[in-house]
């Protein structure tokens, strides 16, 4: 038989060796998977802490609420200002009394106030901080 062998299992009867065909990876592919799963957790992570962040850090026994994180103003005037304060997901409106100077915009504040329930829900009248 001087025909070559056309099927794998004749090569091996023959003792033909067939060339294995392997896909080999890349080198960079298993760190950049890495990588990618590490990315992927830490940005999860930050994304459920800022959806479950609060900006009521805790109702006193006096009946003041402690409100902590950015302060975005609404309308700020010579002599009151009110705003809303958030943290993550979420906000609430403040309104600071009269003659009190106002929060720069985009600062971190914590204020102690006392839920307004005539201005609607999540809104809190505050002392001058």
């Amino acid at each position: 038989m001087d025909t070559p062998p056309t099927a794998p299992m004749q090569a091996v009867e023959q003792g033909v060796e067939v060339p294995a065909s392997k896909r080999k990876r890349p080198v960079w592919s298993i760190p950049v998977l890495v990588v990618g799963v590490v990315v992927v957790g830490v940005l999860s992570v930050v994304g459920f802490t800022g959806l479950f962040a609060n900006p009521v850090k805790s109702v006193n026994s006096d009946g003041t609420t402690t409100l902590s994180g950015t302060f975005e103003p609404y309308v700020c005037g010579s002599a009151d200002c009110d705003g809303y304060i958030s943290a993550g997901a979420r906000s609430v409106f403040v309104v600071f009394p009269h003659g009190c100077v106002p929060p720069a915009r985009g600062t971190n504040i914590t204020v102690n106030g006392r839920l307004a329930s005539d201005l609607g829900s999540a809104s809190y009248r505050t002392a001058c901080g």
